[in-house]
């Protein structure tokens, strides 16, 4: 019964609206109505007819709640479990663009408390050549940068598999992921290659604060969308938030 709820609660507001109005207008014209004699000649037939009406909605209704409805929301749960943890990856891979870069100077250091004033003072005092990031490569220490290339990689890869398997999801959902796929942080990711008389992430700094504006449009629609089915994603992507 609990489930029926739950169900019943995300169906569309106009159509239980209409649900409600027909209940009214059924139970008025059959119980209260049907007992007075008729206002005016032919008020039986018209409160028939609306009656008849309100019944053919009560019933429609019932059988687009159990046929469709309930099925929709049900894929709906299963697909949002995986979507949700793909979401919730593309922006923990984002965070760990960061946070790795703040704990160099304190250990205990987390993406939630940079500031925004404090990110391109960081990123100029970073050597993206120094092999001190926490990815290893033939057992030694990879660099920034190919730490870098190793997050955008699988932040690509969970892009496409969203945008692959699920294009008719929610539009607003498609138009942020199409935009940081799109974004300069990854079109021009080839300045971290080609300028050799700045080795620090200084000359990157516009393109990854732009990066993190379109991460956090993320964040706001999948807590908005994801969050519910997060027990179920965070195991997978060691991230929740409050």
């Amino acid at each position: 019964m609990r489930k029926l709820y739950k169900y019943f609660i995300t169906a569309r507001k106009d159509l239980k609206w209409l649900l409600l109005l027909s209940i009214v207008i059924y139970f008025t014209i059959e119980v209260v109505l049907i007992r007075y004699d008729e206002l005016f000649t032919g008020a039986s037939k018209i409160g028939q007819f609306f009656s008849k009406l309100s019944i053919s909605y009560i019933s429609a209704f019932i059988f687009y709640f159990i046929v469709v409805h309930i099925k929709s929301q049900k894929d709906k749960e299963n697909i949002y479990e995986w979507v949700g943890h793909k979401a919730y990856s593309i922006i923990t891979s984002a965070h760990l663009f960061i946070q790795p870069l703040m704990q160099i100077n304190d250990k205990k250091a987390k993406f939630e408390d940079l500031k925004e004033k404090d990110l391109s003072k960081l990123l100029k005092s970073i050597d993206r050549t120094a092999k001190q990031a926490p990815y290893l490569i033939n057992g030694e220490n990879a660099t920034w940068l190919e730490w870098y290339e190793y997050l955008r990689k699988s932040t690509e890869d969970s892009i496409k598999e969203i945008l692959v398997r699920y294009s008719h999801l929610d539009s607003e959902f498609i138009k942020i992921l199409s935009r940081i796929e799109n974004s300069l942080f990854f079109y021009q990711w080839n300045l971290l290659y080609n300028f050799e008389y700045d080795k620090t992430f200084g000359i990157y700094e516009v393109q990854i604060q732009t990066y993190l504006k379109l991460i956090d449009d993320l964040q706001i629609y999948a807590d908005s969308n994801f969050k519910k089915f997060q027990f179920r994603t965070s195991e997978f992507v060691g991230y929740t938030r409050k």
